[in-house]
């Protein structure tokens, strides 16, 4: 049975990932693509990175499990659908509460070599469940912006 530390990261996970669901909440195919003179990520794109991270730190680095990522396939210029991202969004959150349900809390203080965007570190469990709260918390701030550039655009397009 896990911890308090991982009931707690379980749940702000989930209440992030809860955010980021309002936060698009009325945003549809189009603004989820929408990019802005400037900058290089669309909703779209951060919602498929933020399923990713969460994928890879806590079911792979934390739960022990083969996650199989490329980090940069996830910032590619396909056009996304809305509903496919948060239908993997959920499914990614549904296995991450399973593998910090059963995760024995003195898993948290081994260490383990992860890859990140700067190279190869050496980590405990530990700082790889806070850095997945961090990450997804830093996109969530992302996501709140853009989706309120795209509500802008939208507003400012006549319609056809």
């Amino acid at each position: 049975m896990p911890d308090e530390f991982v009931n707690a990261v379980a749940d702000v996970l989930e209440d992030l990932r809860r955010q980021v669901v309002e936060a698009v909440a009325d945003l549809d195919d189009e603004d989820v693509n929408r990019r802005f003179p400037g900058l290089r990520n669309t909703v779209g794109i951060l919602l498929r990175h933020i399923a990713g991270s969460e994928r890879y730190w806590v079911q792979g680095i934390v739960g022990g499990a083969t996650v199989l990522r490329h980090r940069d396939a996830e910032f590619g210029p396909d056009r996304l659908e809305k509903a496919a991202l948060l239908a993997t969004l959920r499914t990614v959150g549904e296995e991450s509460a399973r593998v910090l349900a059963q995760l024995p809390p003195e898993r948290l203080a081994g260490t383990v070599r992860v890859e990140r965007a700067g190279g190869s570190a050496e980590v405990t469990r530990t700082w790889a469940l806070l850095h997945a709260v961090q990450h997804l918390a830093y996109h969530l701030g992302q996501i709140r912006q853009l989706a309120a550039l795209a509500r802008h655009a939208r507003a400012a397009t006549p319609a056809s």
